[in-house]
């Protein structure tokens, strides 16, 4: 079985479009597929309940955000699985092609079940143009990092083989089971929304599992809502900085910069995140 989870917060057009393309998956017939509706306000839970009868939904709290999300999930999953099952989480705002899954599942299968693995993520739009996917780490002193054939056109590749990141995207990542026995849940406690995925893609390779992103699995990201234009004041500038659901939390940098980083890297790791974040605001 692979149970298929899906953190969802409104968009309920996106989330339709998603089960949509995980229904047309070769392996559709082992999908489980789970929606955590953290109390959406756009009657998502009702709408799910009429066209997709079969899937499952668990109701959040409406402070669950990303990360309480999916630890929820799982937890639901580990006291309804089975030994050779699969967990894949799944954002809402992605769409999959035919044989995403099935290609993630065959990766991990050649590899003895001991590695998580992403699929690499394309735009919607035009559905060649590859957009953040996975992470390398090239210094950590100096934050260095280099997200993995981030802005190339997927015809431009000279091949499709795995690559081995740091960090792993939380869009398409497909999981053994059993990794959450040994290395326990996403940690939501400490990563409420975003850092999640980097903490535990970390926190795996203790245990010999290898993260990985798979070029032969493909989804597309609607990234229309992303592009839209932001006002640069003050009120940006704290939810940029301090709001939960930015990606640029200073709070959730230095949380990170503990958990992950080596020792002799921690303080440059983090001020020079800050700094980065800081560029890249007003740079807009």
């Amino acid at each position: 079985m692979i149970h298929v989870i899906i953190p969802v917060y409104n968009r309920i057009e996106y989330t339709v479009r998603c089960i949509n393309s995980l229904e047309k998956q070769a392996v559709k017939d082992k999908l489980n597929i789970i929606v955590v509706d953290d109390c959406s306000s756009d009657n998502t839970k009702n709408i799910l309940i009429k066209q997709f009868p079969h899937v499952k939904i668990l109701t959040g709290t409406g402070l669950l955000f990303w990360g309480g999300a999916v630890s929820y999930a799982i937890d639901h999953v580990l006291q309804n699985s089975k030994s050779n099952d699969w967990v894949l989480l799944v954002n809402n705002d992605v769409e999959l092609s035919n044989d995403t899954i099935s290609k993630l599942i065959e990766f991990s299968e050649s590899n003895n079940r001991k590695v998580i693995t992403s699929a690499l993520t394309l735009d919607l739009n035009d559905k060649q143009t590859i957009i953040k996917s996975g992470t390398i780490v090239e210094s950590w002193f100096f934050n260095k990092t280099r997200h993995i054939l981030n802005g190339l056109n997927i015809n431009q590749l000279k091949n499709k083989e795995p690559i081995k990141v740091h960090f792993l995207t939380g869009r398409c990542v497909l999981h053994p089971i059993e990794v959450f026995k040994i290395a326990g849940n996403y940690d939501s406690k400490t990563f409420l929304h975003y850092g999640g995925d980097d903490e535990f893609s970390m926190r795996v390779k203790k245990f010999d599992y290898s993260t990985f992103v798979y070029p032969k699995s493909l989804v597309y990201l609607n990234l229309n809502e992303q592009k839209k234009k932001k006002k640069l004041n003050h009120k940006r500038f704290l939810f940029v900085f301090f709001n939960i659901k930015s990606s640029s939390n200073i709070l959730n940098k230095f949380r990170l910069s503990i958990k992950i980083v080596p020792f002799y890297a921690k303080l440059s790791f983090f001020l020079i995140g800050v700094l980065k974040s800081l560029y890249i605001f007003f740079k807009k």
